[in-house]
């Protein structure tokens, strides 16, 4: 009769293996086998998926003239009631006629847009959008001129983000 003798190794360390930092795993199906790791074309596939995403919403939010003539009209009753309506920025004749500077400015809201759309230039790059406006330097009232600015904006995403604004002397027409 032959006997066998079984014996069981215990785990050993071996040079350059760690005990504390076992290899993890594969994650596991639903049928135990386990989850291959994406292929770098699937990848890539998918990052391509994503950046047209962007793009397409991106090009689907991108404002218009409409949207920039509101944008403009807003920004506009803003600056102008801070240079007319200042002591200084009205003739004293004007002031005494005008009770209401901040109200009267606000009130061309509309209009103050529908001028500024009128002198600016829109470059759609279909992402979004560069707006330049030159605006200004018509005289109203005898000495009185409006002050002459030039804006470059950027629209994107449904936002406009004013880049530069710059208040021009009559000498740089």
């Amino acid at each position: 009769m032959v006997s066998k003798t079984y014996t069981t190794a215990l785990p050993c360390s071996r040079p350059g293996k760690s005990r504390q930092n076992p290899p993890t795993p594969a994650p596991a199906r639903s049928d135990g086998l386990p989850v291959p790791a994406p292929s770098l074309p699937l990848r890539i596939g998918l990052a391509v998926v994503v950046v047209v995403a962007a793009a397409v919403g991106l090009a689907s939010t991108n404002p218009g003239p409409d949207a920039f003539e509101e944008f403009a009209g807003d920004q506009l009753t803003r600056l102008l009631t801070e240079e007319l309506c200042e002591p200084d920025g009205l003739p004293m004749v004007l002031r005494l006629v005008i009770r209401d500077c901040p109200g009267m400015v606000h009130a061309q809201r509309r209009v103050l847009g529908r001028v500024a759309l009128e002198h600016t230039r829109r470059r759609n790059l279909g992402v979004a959008s560069l707006y330049r406006t030159d605006l200004g330097g018509q005289e109203l009232l005898g000495s009185l001129r409006l002050p002459r600015y030039q804006a470059m904006t950027l629209a994107a995403a449904g936002q406009f983000v004013l880049l530069r604004t710059d208040t021009l002397k009559d000498e740089q027409r």
